[in-house]
């Protein structure tokens, strides 16, 4: 199995560590459920959901 390298760049090293991390996390998903949170991403009103503490709690209960 080949490893790739990929760039992860922050605001600082600490940022750059937590999203190093987060991306290890998603890593671990199947590639079918990573493709579809790609999908998500490029879509407006699911990221908006991501970007508000309200609606992102909205959303946490919801698929819970």
């Amino acid at each position: 199995m080949d490893n790739n390298t990929i760039v992860v760049k922050g605001s600082s090293d600490m940022d750059a560590l937590k999203r190093k991390m987060i991306l290890q996390k998603i890593n671990e998903l199947p590639t079918d459920q990573l493709t579809r949170l790609g999908e998500l991403s490029e879509i407006p009103k699911a990221k908006s959901y991501l970007e508000s503490a309200a609606k992102f709690m909205t959303l946490k209960v919801l698929l819970k």
